[in-house]
């Protein structure tokens, strides 16, 4: 049988090779160790000429003022920032790279993943917005593939092995967090937001008696509910004032944004249903289905309040932020009406017995 070492590094080129954006994998002095086709054909180069050449000359990562910084290589976290790709003779092609370093525990070689995706025509026409969401949802297809397979490796492995399957399962969900920051890239928040609904979200399960599985479940499938938004147009999100009735109409479109792009395999089940139904209200009165009550998927019942109060409670664009008990107040006096009074009993359990729970950026 051969070393885990060497099965964790073949399931790195796996994965590289197979994801449907532009995507390499580095090693710790940025040197690239291997790249897929759809990287090949975005630098207009072969694979082969790509590999043990520096990440720096192919590579250029820029500020939001568009000036370059400095190497990704030094983040020890997944991140995500714009930059440009070098063609040979043809000028940049400007990218989102969504990139974070691969544990240590994998046994493989200490280094940087990296995914590209060509933003060129985005910046002048919602078109582009369309080929950007075909993308992320091979994407996503790509992720269940990985995770159901790292699911069948724990079980045929001992428990050394067992234990860096594990690992890999934290890069999965890594992935999927990068994947959340990119979907809100055009947004005025930041990956904290994604976090803190997914903590909120999972303590919320748990208080209401879910299993730890359906907990994690819940939780990290809630990272995915606004995907939608990136169908949104930037002046819409960003917008400081009241929206118009036919801006409002856009908005609530990402309800059912959200669920197009998610794929349709078992593992993104839960994760639709969030990204569908989180603004549907107890009443009856929320969208996109006006569903009353128990209709509404509980996970979508659960996260509508974790939204709400993060939402409430950290600054944005149109409100500053509210008071922590203040907020509580808004979820106690729309139980019933917005919100499943059941949960919002949760959440303030929840918020009982997680005195560090934060509430701001």
């Amino acid at each position: 049988m051969p070393e885990p070492q060497d099965n964790a590094c073949t399931l790195i080129d796996h994965v590289v090779g197979a994801v449907g954006c532009g995507a390499l994998m580095v090693d710790a002095a940025g040197t690239i160790r291997c790249a897929n086709q759809r990287l090949a054909g975005m630098a207009q180069v072969a694979v082969a000429r790509l590999v043990g050449k520096p990440l720096s000359a192919l590579v250029t990562p820029m500020t939001p003022a568009g000036r370059k910084t400095g190497s990704m290589l030094e983040r020890t976290a997944p991140a995500q920032t714009e930059g440009t790709l070098a063609r040979g003779s043809a000028p940049p092609l400007p990218v989102l790279i969504a990139h974070g370093p691969l544990p240590p525990e994998l046994g493989a070689p200490t280094g940087h993943l990296l995914l590209l995706i060509d933003i060129a025509k985005q910046k002048e026409a919602d078109e582009r917005q369309h080929a950007l969401l075909a993308e992320v949802s091979r994407f996503s297809d790509t992720v269940i593939e990985q995770a159901l397979e790292l699911k069948r490796y724990a079980q045929r492995l001992e428990e050394r092995v067992r234990e860096r399957t594990r690992e890999l399962h934290e890069a999965n969900i890594d992935a999927i967090f990068m994947l959340a920051v990119a979907s809100e890239a055009k947004d005025a928040d930041t990956g904290a937001h994604v976090l803190r609904i997914q903590r909120g979200s999972a303590g919320i399960a748990r208080m209401l008696g879910l299993s730890e599985r359906e907990a994690e479940e819940i939780g990290y499938s809630a990272i995915l509910h606004d995907v939608g938004k990136m169908v949104v147009p930037d002046q819409i999100l960003r917008k400081p004032g009241p929206l118009t009735p036919e801006e409002r109409v856009i908005v609530e479109e990402h309800t059912l944004a959200g669920e197009r792009i998610l794929s349709t395999k078992p593992f993104f089940a839960s994760a639709r249903r969030i990204a569908r139904s989180h603004h549907e209200n107890w009443d009856g009165s929320g969208y996109p289905d006006r569903l009353v009550g128990e209709e509404i998927a509980l996970e979508a019942r659960i996260v509508h309040v974790a939204d709400v109060f993060d939402a409430l409670t950290n600054a944005r664009v149109y409100k500053p932020a509210w008071p922590m008990e203040e907020a509580l107040s808004f979820l106690r006096e729309h139980r019933g009406r917005m919100f499943d009074p059941a949960v919002v009993r949760a959440f303030e359990a929840f918020l009982e017995a997680s005195a560090d729970m934060p509430v701001g950026e």
